[in-house]
């Protein structure tokens, strides 16, 4: 038998401590210490790791492959994904959406039966396979399961789990990490997969996912920005995949839809470039995408010349604007850069530094790069032109986009020549001679 054991918990902050204290020491608030009974085990289970039994996740396929891809070719029985993101970025549309592809108990504490119901209607999605509850008890939701035994449980959101036995109220941090965990445990011990979702507020006091990432197995976030309709779901953490895999979608009349040829969101559908206009691609997880870097080189009216970066590192640009200035004798000074990346993609590779170096040096000299030509590289602070990774596969990636001209880092010639790649690479070693190509 377990022995029983008072504890004391904070209902603000979910603090532990072994005494009553009027006054919280990690929140500092008053009167929210609460006494609680846990029962700990005094035999737990120990065996030797050579005498576990090991078998490869099945993975239970939703269906929607960005959604799969994302999570490292479908979800594993017993595993739990946190989905994160702004409230109306659409995440209760693509959980809705896997619902309907695999049997499901769907909890809904934020909406009532009857709208899930017209928004599937609206959305096309099969209701048959649906079971829906409103029940906000993790011990009722898990009754539910072990009653219907659905294959996979969607609770939306996680903010609105109540469990009666600590006094907090819903939403509060201890509300959402005792309820989160027992739903997990059930899921370990029943072997169904659990899609948690949580809103990330802007004070992130409250927000369930930040509190909850160190408990699920997989975390997922939805990006994207209102203004436009393309959504990227990132993966931040998978036990059972790699990190940082993006999925793309586009938000449709009817729900969301996946993004087949990816490159069509973030490259300019015109055959020629302005000036200004550079290519190359990154690496998000095992995907290359390909995307175009646009910059502007004006006269300054100020003394201080602006720098400004949409979706680039606003320090790398002043970087690169240093390197341009020393090694390729450019006379930036006078001459506001802004650097945008299109489509509203977010560039956290260094790999695209030459392209933005290009991008710039075109804008100033008002000469169109060719439009059949991408460029990979990184640029230290020596104007030398750097290898990136993976080089050959973001050429094959380029060469399938209709580029016939890539330009790389002298030291990754020779990986680019194995590429399944009939175009031309030209190798660059300093940053001069890539702006040689201008004088041609």
């Amino acid at each position: 038998m377990g022995k029983k054991t008072e504890i004391y918990v904070c209902s603000l902050c979910g603090a532990k401590m072994p005494r009553w204290h009027g006054k919280c020491p990690e929140c500092a608030e008053w009167n929210t210490i609460q006494k609680q009974q846990r029962c700990s085990s005094s035999q737990p289970l120990l065996q030797r790791l050579s005498e576990v039994q090991v078998d490869g996740p099945v993975r239970i396929l939703t269906g929607i492959a960005e959604f799969d891809v994302v999570c490292g070719g479908g979800l594993v029985p017993g595993s739990v994904v946190l989905l994160g993101g702004e409230p109306g970025i659409g995440k209760s549309t693509l959980a809705l959406q896997i619902a309907g592809l695999v049997p499901t108990l769907y909890v809904t504490g934020e909406e009532s039966p009857s709208q899930i119901r017209f928004r599937a209607d609206r959305l096309g999605i099969n209701t048959d396979r649906i079971h829906i509850s409103i029940a906000m008890n993790p011990q009722d939701i898990i009754a539910f399961m072990e009653k219907e035994k659905p294959q996979l449980l969607i609770v939306d959101s996680v903010q609105t789990l109540y469990t009666p036995e600590y006094p907090a109220s819903a939403g509060t941090p201890t509300q959402i990490r005792e309820s989160a965990a027992a739903l997990i445990d059930a899921a370990k011990k029943q072997s169904f997969c659990a899609i948690l979702i949580g809103h990330i507020t802007k004070d992130g006091f409250i927000a369930g996912p930040k509190i909850l990432e160190h408990m699920v197995d997989t975390v997922l976030y939805f990006e994207g920005d209102f203004s436009r309709d393309f959504r990227i779901l990132r993966s931040f953490k998978n036990r059972f995949g790699s990190i940082n895999e993006i999925g793309l979608f586009r938000m449709g009349s009817k729900g969301l839809e996946e993004m087949r040829n990816k490159n069509d969101l973030f490259l300019n559908s015109s055959p020629s470039f302005a000036p200004g206009s550079a290519i190359t691609a990154t690496i998000e997880g095992s995907r290359v995408i390909v995307f175009e870097v646009q910059s502007l080189v004006t006269p300054t009216n100020y003394s201080n010349p602006r720098r400004m970066a949409d979706g680039f590192d606003y320090n790398r640009v002043m970087l690169i604007t240093a390197v341009l200035e020393k090694h390729a004798s450019f006379a930036l000074g006078n001459f506001d850069i802004f650097i945008n990346v299109a489509g509203g993609f977010v560039v956290r590779d260094t790999s695209a530094d030459l392209a933005v170096a290009m991008a710039i040096a075109s804008s100033l000299k008002n000469v169109s790069l060719p439009s059949h030509a991408a460029f990979l590289g990184e640029i230290s602070l020596s104007g030398e032109i750097r290898p990136v990774a993976q080089c050959a596969r973001r050429i094959m990636e380029l060469g399938r986009a209709g580029f016939s001209t890539v330009c790389v880092a002298e030291r990754d010639y020779d990986e680019a020549k194995r590429a399944q790649y009939n175009g031309e690479i030209i190798p660059l070693d300093r940053i001069e001679k890539a702006c040689e190509l201008f004088n041609k």
